[in-house]
Order: C-alpha cells, then sequence, then structure tokens
C-alpha cells in the first residue's frame, strides 16, 4: 500500500465529493443546538438553590442533581447514536465515492437505512469491548480501538454481520499491522495540528464556535473517508503482506 498515493486519493475524493462532508456536520450542528436546549433546563436544576436552600431541603437538591446528570446523559447518548449514523452515513457514500460512481445524499442515506442495524448492534460491541480495554489499565483499551478501526467499514463497505465485521476488522489489521500502524500514525499527525488550530479559534466570541465546528465536521469526514480507502487497498491486496511505501 503506497500511504501518499493513498492519501492523495482521500483528498481528491474529498475535493470532487463535498457532499460527503454534510452527514458529519449535520450531526455535530444538531448535537450543539440538542445541548444548547437541554442546557436551559439542566442549569436551572443545578443553580437555583442556595447552599442553605440545599442544606435545608437536601432532598431537593438530590432530586435535582439527579435529574440534571440524567438529562445530561440523555443529550450525550442521542448525540452520540446520532455521530454513529452520521458515521455510518459518511461510510457509505465514502465507498461510493472512491468507487468513481455518484454520491448524493439520498444514496447515502439508503445504504444507512440498508445496514442500520448491524451498524448500531457493531458500534456497541466496539463501545463495550473498548471500554473494557481502558478499564483494563488503558493500553488494553487501546490495542482494541487498533484492532477494531475497520469493523464499522466491513459492515457497510462488505455487508457483514456484527460479529463478522468485527473479526474481519482484526484479521484486516493483524495481516496488514504496517499498513495499519502506518495509517493510525497518520491521524494522530493530522489531529495534533486540527487540536492546535481548534485551540486558537474556539476563543472567538460566537464565530469560534462556528468554525470550531466546520473544523471537526471536516476533519472527522475526512478521517473517515482516508479509512475507507485504506480498507479499500487492504481488502484489494487480500492475504498477502504488503511493503507499505511511503
Amino acid at each position: 500500500m503506497n500511504i501518499l498515493t493513498v492519501f492523495k486519493e482521500t483528498i481528491a475524493a474529498s475535493r470532487d465529493n463535498p457532499l460527503l462532508f454534510v452527514p458529519m456536520l449535520a450531526s455535530l450542528v444538531f448535537s450543539a443546538i440538542i445541548n444548547l436546549i437541554f442546557a436551559g433546563s439542566t442549569i436551572p436544576m443545578l443553580g437555583n438553590l442556595s447552599g442553605e436552600q440545599i442544606a435545608a431541603h437536601p432532598e431537593r437538591a438530590l432530586a435535582g442533581a439527579g435529574a440534571a446528570i440524567g438529562t445530561i446523559m440523555v443529550v450525550n447518548a442521542i448525540s452520540s447514536f446520532v455521530g454513529f449514523l452520521a458515521h455510518g452515513m459518511t461510510i457509505g457514500m465514502a465507498d461510493i465515492a472512491l468507487k468513481r460512481e455518484s454520491v448524493t445524499l439520498q444514496t447515502g442515506w439508503e445504504r444507512l437505512v440498508s445496514r442500520i442495524v448491524p451498524l448500531v448492534i457493531t458500534s456497541v460491541m466496539v463501545i463495550v469491548i473498548v471500554m473494557f480495554g481502558f478499564i483494563l489499565l488503558v493500553i488494553p483499551g487501546l490495542i482494541a480501538a487498533f484492532f477494531l478501526m475497520f469493523a464499522l467499514i466491513a459492515v457497510m463497505v462488505d455487508d457483514l454481520s456484527a460479529g463478522k465485521a468485527l473479526g474481519q476488522s482484526v484479521n484486516t489489521v493483524k495481516k496488514n499491522i504496517g499498513a495499519a500502524l502506518i495509517t493510525l500514525l497518520l491521524i494522530l499527525g493530522l489531529t495534533f495540528p486540527v487540536l492546535v488550530l481548534n485551540f486558537t479559534i474556539v476563543f472567538i466570541p460566537i464565530l469560534g464556535v462556528i468554525l470550531s465546528t466546520l473544523l471537526f465536521s471536516i476533519y472527522t469526514a475526512f478521517i473517515t473517508i482516508l479509512l475507507v480507502r485504506v480498507y479499500h487497498s487492504l481488502n484489494v491486496q487480500g492475504d498477502a503482506s504488503p511493503e507499505v511505501d511511503v
């Protein structure tokens, strides 16, 4: 696998198909809006009571805190679910675009709907496995995330079930460990300047939030397209142990 060729083709597909960035952008905008809406109800739950009132009525304070925490958890769960849907839709659209076929939001949505059940199951399984690994002193979680990096892609691209997609991802990484490591290093290399740029713009009043949302939607979509392109390359190479050209 020539990583430079893969990177250039990812840039070309992204440039020629701007619709690829719409699902992630819509997901982040949705999350921002729903957080703003529910923050208006959560903050009063936490802040209306003074110290004296909390001491006098601890049960009210506890109920308010519980309601606020519950609201935050529900909002985060909804945002995460929508994010996974956007990720899956982006994968489907990227697969089409990288095959030089016409990409539309409708085709992306239809691909997502047709694979939504195994996609959700796979997402849950990946989260559980990775989180369990993080509980075991972090490193096992990082290793699990590395070997499962293509699981959702396998669901969307190869129409695999959740279990087979997990196995496909592990086998793909294991048979192409060098290419997978180079891909990971490339992603980390792209992540650092994005974080620095975000740290710079996020403090700009109002405009900073908008720019930050645009930046992360572009970044997450591009990384998704890159991973799909890498997966295409590794799938073509099959069981071989290819050299990684840089």
